[in-house]
């Protein structure tokens, strides 16, 4: 490996240089005192490697690697540091270091910290180069199928349906990414048992440019092949993602993958309407009762202002079969268009939800499972769901929003 170490303590960098100048398999050991100077010679030399002090001065070491990582392709590094804190941690993996060590450092975990560092370097450059020779190979790059599933009420089971749609496509072969846009209180990487450590808010808080590979690296990996993009940990992180970053993001995973699905929060903002702008397919998510169904009318009305393509929205309609009082033929002649997917009424979807589990792999031989099932055979045959094909003006049915 080529290796930079940039450290301000000058005995303690002298005392790491000669620990590993001896080693057989690092090919060169280059140094420096400051972060300027770091920079400059990871832009310059390319080492596959940088050792960081937190300490360094005049930017800290965490944003220095930041910088480093977003400017020199491939670079991996770890962070040393006097006695860190355990918010430390999360912070370098936040700027993308393999690892955080403590000074005094054993010379056995140094040494593995960097050949695990450089070995990952090397995935990732071989990757890019990959990448590269795709990119001269294809003229035109494949994109994914893109699916936002959406609704402008809550508890209308839009994550049910994102997750189990997207592990149902990557259960087929497919390599699907879901993105958890509800970057306020999304909840799709708990809906499907995972537990992130990164997400949507440390990736575009660290890069300002990145590719599928780096992107992957934020992802969280399900048993079914399915690979997840989560919301932000905390609310107030979703403030820090802009309109531009999210436009980043949908841009680069559409490059990686057969399928992109994206759960959503339930209202319009600027950010989510990037999201419907981008997509092939809108799941316009309702249950069968009366406040869901005027939502779904009111997205109607506000998509057509928009100028959205008819052809582009599907209605799924949720808990289709309960005995409420109201049927999806009702709620057809309301809203004027056919409801072609339903989805029934089933105990075992929150009990699958609480487990953290994904009823259609989970259960596949429930009512429901099928129901997804189909839904998920619906886009591997090519042909999608039935669009919400307009009947023609409303104003029959029952009336059932008379009075509000």
């Amino acid at each position: 490996m080529k290796l930079l170490i940039a450290m301000g303590n000058e005995p303690v960098r002298s005392a790491l240089m000669r620990e590993l100048q001896g080693l057989d398999h690092v090919e060169a050991v280059y140094e420096c005192g400051d972060s300027d100077t770091a920079i400059r010679e990871a832009e310059e030399l390319n080492p596959d490697v940088v050792l960081m002090a937190t300490d360094l001065q005049p930017d800290d070491g965490f944003e220095t690697v930041r910088k480093i990582i977003g400017r020199v392709p491939g670079v991996s590094a770890v962070l040393i540091a006097v006695n860190p804190a355990p918010a430390d941690f999360r912070r370098a993996l936040q700027v993308g270091a393999r690892d955080l060590l403590e000074i005094p450092v054993n010379r056995k975990d140094l040494i593995g910290a960097l050949e695990s560092a450089a070995e990952i370097s090397r995935g990732k450059r071989n990757a890019l180069q990959g990448i590269a020779a795709q990119i001269v190979n294809q003229k035109t790059p494949k994109i994914a199928k893109r699916i936002v599933v959406f609704s402008t009420k809550g508890g209308t089971g839009k994550t049910f349906v994102s997750t189990n749609l997207a592990a149902g496509l990557a259960a087929q072969g497919k390599r699907v990414a879901l993105v958890d846009l509800d970057l306020q209180f999304g909840d799709a990487a708990i809906a499907l048992g995972l537990v992130p450590q990164r997400t949507i808010y440390d990736l575009v808080q660290s890069y300002a440019e990145f590719d599928v590979t780096l992107l992957e690296e934020f992802m969280v990996r399900h048993s079914s092949g399915l690979s997840v993009l989560p919301a932000p940990l905390y609310p107030d992180e979703s403030e820090k993602i802009t309109v531009e970053d999210v436009q980043r993001v949908l841009e680069v995973i559409q490059t990686g993958y057969d399928y992109v699905v994206i759960d959503t929060p339930p209202f319009f903002e600027e950010r989510i309407l990037v999201a419907l702008d981008w997509a092939d397919n809108v799941l316009l998510v309702a249950g069968l009762d009366i406040p869901s169904v005027k939502h779904l009318k009111t997205v109607f009305r506000t998509m057509g202002l928009m100028a959205y393509p008819e052809e582009k929205l599907f209605i799924v309609m949720n808990r289709a079969d309960s005995k409420v009082g109201l049927d999806v033929a009702e709620v057809e002649r309301h809203l004027g268009r056919r409801v072609k997917t339903t989805i029934s009424s089933s105990v075992e979807v929150p009990r699958a939800l609480n487990a953290g589990e994904i009823l259609i792999l989970a259960k596949p031989n429930t009512k429901v499972s099928h129901e997804m099932s189909a839904l998920v055979k619906s886009f591997i045959s090519g042909d999608g769901p039935a669009p919400a094909v307009k009947l023609g003006e409303t104003g029959g049915g029952r009336g059932l929003f008379r009075g509000r």
